[in-house]
């Protein structure tokens, strides 16, 4: 779909260099924690020096999977790594962790057996102690917990990038309880001011402005880590679904939610990968309709998306609706950039080539008109928006890959693009999106939904 260009080729440069920026030196030890690590566990690594150490650690095997896929050697050295990778990154939780989550469900980037040890943190591998996580609820509400909830479980049942979900029990409903690590915030501001310096590097020579897009990333994520605004989020999505009865988002329960704590109403359904193991292919394929529904929807109809896409953020009851999880990144678009996206997605539908090159002169991306192809930009995008103009469309990783030959550094447009800030999670949701789909094998006419959706489009701002 939409200017897969800049998609790929930023997101895999994105991908990598975070990739670089988060690793510990190569391992042969599982990533399943020792009676005395659990014990010994308190808290998240914290501190310039510290973090900079793990991520040296992690650079040194990001460098030997990249080594590896250069040889092209496939095996257990990849899922030693993958576990390696997995338990730094979950140490350092945050950025560290969000980058991980991606990496693990985005084919062509890592070996498959890279991506199955990295899928542990879309749930979480090592908890913070409860002791710890405790006493930062209580602090955030000044109550003891037994007053604030009537039941609370002491294990987590997931540990995320920014905090620990926890089963609960409030005025007799079981409610799920997210409470933030305490100082995850002030860490995640701390790798944001090392991620400003290293972007102006990461841009020279190109007509990104990288400064600009971390800051645009760094205020999302501090928006992640406000969980007020995270259940003011929830509360709107589940208003605008609330008459559509195959989308459930949960109820929010505003008397136990604050600025690190965040309680919403308990929802029961199997993870993506065990869904995707035991469901039928006409199951699937509905299920895969209500993403792309919710999705797009969101996007051109109330003018937001919640852009963090991954697996772990959808439950899937027995009884065929989706649970959608976790709004703490959501996006909201302004009524421009709306028109001309839509605009650009039915060119693309309708095979205008003829009306492309203003179209997307309009969107303002085209830094360097004169240097730009446009014939290129034009296949490219055919390509990645190939599930919205044909009839029949089967999501495969060769469809995916492909995407992301598209945007090998062969493809000198990327350095005559200007990325808005808005694309970015624009492309995060669609690239996610379609790696979520390509997991499900799904496959369909997805290309009537798409229109629909775009010729009932309420473009503009909410």
């Amino acid at each position: 779909m939409s200017r897969p260009v800049s998609a790929g080729r930023i997101f895999q440069r994105w991908s990598r260099r975070s990739f670089v920026m988060v690793c510990e030196t190569s391992s042969k030890r599982s990533h399943v924690m020792s009676k005395r690590e659990k014990e010994s566990l308190d808290g998240i690594k914290r501190g310039w020096g510290k973090r900079l150490w793990s991520t040296g650690k992690l650079a040194a095997s990001a460098a030997q999977l990249a080594t590896r896929q250069v040889l092209g050697a496939r095996g257990e050295q990849d899922r030693v790594l993958g576990e390696t990778l997995a338990k730094e990154m979950d140490k350092m939780k945050g950025m560290a962790m969000k980058v991980g989550q991606i990496l693990s469900y985005f084919d062509g980037i890592l070996p498959e057996e890279t991506h199955a040890a990295l899928r542990s943190l879309q749930q979480g591998v090592q908890p913070v102690a409860f002791e710890k996580m405790k006493a930062s609820i209580e602090e955030a509400f000044g109550q003891p917990l037994e007053e604030l909830f009537e039941r609370f479980e002491e294990e987590p049942i997931a540990s995320a990038s920014i905090g620990q979900v926890y089963r609960g029990r409030l005025d007799g409903h079981d409610v799920a309880v997210k409470a933030q690590y305490p100082g995850i915030a002030e860490t995640i501001m701390s790798d944001f001011s090392m991620l400003q310096h290293i972007s102006r590097i990461a841009t020279l020579a190109t007509s990104v402005d990288g400064p600009a897009i971390v800051r645009e990333l760094r205020e999302r994520f501090a928006e992640e880590c406000d969980y007020i605004q995270e259940a003011r989020h929830q509360r709107a999505f589940r208003e605008a679904f609330i008459d559509t009865p195959e989308i459930l988002i949960p109820r929010v329960f505003a008397e136990r939610t604050c600025q690190t704590v965040i309680t919403s109403e308990w929802c029961d359904g199997d993870d993506f990968y065990t869904f995707a193991a035991r469901a039928s292919r006409e199951e699937k394929d509905v299920v895969a309709r209500l993403l792309m529904r919710f999705a797009y929807e969101c996007m051109f109809s109330l003018g937001m998306l919640n852009a963090d896409p991954h697996p772990g953020n959808y439950l899937f009851p027995q009884d065929g609706r989706v649970v959608f999880l976790d709004f703490g990144c959501v996006k909201h678009f302004p009524k421009a950039f709306l028109a001309h996206e839509r605009r650009l997605q039915l060119i693309l539908m309708d095979n205008r080539k003829e009306d492309f090159r203003d179209a997307l002169m309009e969107t303002g991306m085209v830094a360097k008109p004169k240097k730009f192809d446009f014939d290129a930009h034009w296949e490219m995008l055919r390509h990645m928006s190939k599930p919205y103009t044909v009839k029949h469309f089967r999501f495969t990783s060769d469809y995916i890959k492909r995407g992301m030959e598209y945007n090998q550094p062969s493809n000198t447009n990327m350095l005559y693009l200007a990325i808005p800030p808005e694309w970015i999670w624009w492309q995060r949701l669609q690239w996610g999106l379609h790696a979520v789909l390509m997991r499900l094998d799904a496959e369909g006419d997805f290309q009537t939904l798409f229109r629909d959706i775009l010729s009932t489009s309420r473009v503009g701002d909410i």
